[in-house]
């Protein structure tokens, strides 16, 4: 394979690759099908950050017993509408995915659910979890805090996480709107990615560990900088809620405390916490009055007088859902070096891959 040429993979082949690997280092079968799905889905919506790259690093911590390969999840409090759980170290994506299902069940039955999760993981792309609750035609969110990636504002000490957040809307005619965005100008994903890919990324993404600009995907981040906050000052405010809306409501982990998918620790919890809704339309318009209004909102926004050069004004979630269809037909578009690392992995563990 050529430096640049990347292999194409279609979206089953490579899910059922990554269920094999989870299964063969002891995730239950169920779960791993729900994990490879979550994960090869991100590489499909074009958000190969958070993808297959990763599949290695999550395949390692299991392997070391840094997360729990079946799903544990135990409920400290439950009251109304709300629920509080642990996940006690289980791999993000499934508490993530469990935690939406009750936010979800909640909602059915009361109109609105919300559900917080403790020492949880790393879960991939946030905007694949308030996704769920569009099957039910509710609206869905998700707020979660992360590992230290930035300086919080005016500092220069990597404490506070780059802590997403996540919103999914139902529509009728229209696609759904899904809102899916961290708090950092980019993910740490991305530069990692370019580290790999060996490119230099622009100005304004990150800053050295001495909070200064760089163009060095490296000591953006894994040197010890730090991701920019998305609108300076007012990114960084999110920022600070964000984790008061989930570990400091919950009593987890926050700031340092939280361990780097990265990082080698033996005690195994990496400790993200998250909080998820889930709110039905009926309680207000009603479902499909609720949908025909998106679309006609969806409708205003798109027709709307363009800027010159623009030749259409997109929604959030387009662009994924379009690039979704285009890979279905011609294949998840790997990279050289992502390639590498799977086939290794795939090697060492004794499995098939489709490379």
């Amino acid at each position: 394979m050529e430096k640049n040429d990347v292999q194409r993979v279609s979206f089953e082949d490579l899910k059922n690759f990554c269920a094999q690997a989870y299964q063969k280092v002891g995730v239950p079968d169920a779960e791993a099908e729900i994990v490879a799905d979550l994960l090869v889905r991100s590489d499909l919506r074009g958000v190969d950050t958070h993808g297959v790259t990763r599949l290695p690093i999550y395949i390692q911590r299991l392997q070391k017993g840094y997360v729990r390969p079946a799903c544990t999840i135990s409920v400290v409090k439950e009251k109304g509408p709300t629920a509080f759980l642990e996940a006690h170290g289980s791999m993000g994506h499934m508490a993530a995915y469990r935690a939406m299902e009750k936010a979800i069940e909640k909602a059915e039955e009361f109109g609105l659910g919300w559900v917080s999760v403790k020492d949880s993981g790393h879960f991939g792309v946030a905007g694949l979890f308030p996704m769920m609750a569009l099957k039910k035609d509710l609206i869905g969110y998700i707020v979660s805090n992360s590992a230290p990636m930035m300086f919080p504002w005016g500092g220069r000490e990597r404490i506070i996480g780059n802590n997403p957040l996540a919103y999914a809307f139902p529509a009728g005619q229209r696609q759904p709107v899904v809102l899916d965005f961290s708090l950092s100008v980019v993910s740490s994903g991305k530069l990692i990615l370019c580290r790999k890919k060996g490119e230099r990324i622009p100005l304004g993404w990150a800053l050295d560990k001495n909070g200064l600009p760089t163009e060095d995907p490296y000591e953006g981040y894994e040197g010890g900088g730090s991701l920019a906050p998305v609108g300076g000052h007012k990114g960084y405010g999110l920022v600070l809620v964000h984790e008061m809306l989930t570990s400091v409501l919950m009593g987890g982990k926050w700031t340092k405390n939280i361990k780097s998918l990265y990082e080698e620790d033996k005690s195994g919890i990496q400790g993200t916490c998250h909080s998820f809704m889930a709110l039905d339309p009926d309680c207000f318009i009603g479902r499909e009055a609720f949908k025909k209004n998106m679309d006609r909102y969806i409708d205003s926004i798109k027709e709307s007088a363009k800027a010159k050069g623009t030749d259409e004004i997109l929604v959030p979630g387009e662009p994924e859902y379009r690039t979704e269809l285009k890979l279905l037909k011609e294949g998840i578009p790997l990279p050289p070096n992502t390639v590498k690392e799977l086939t290794a992995m795939a090697e060492s563990l004794g499995v098939s891959h489709p490379f």
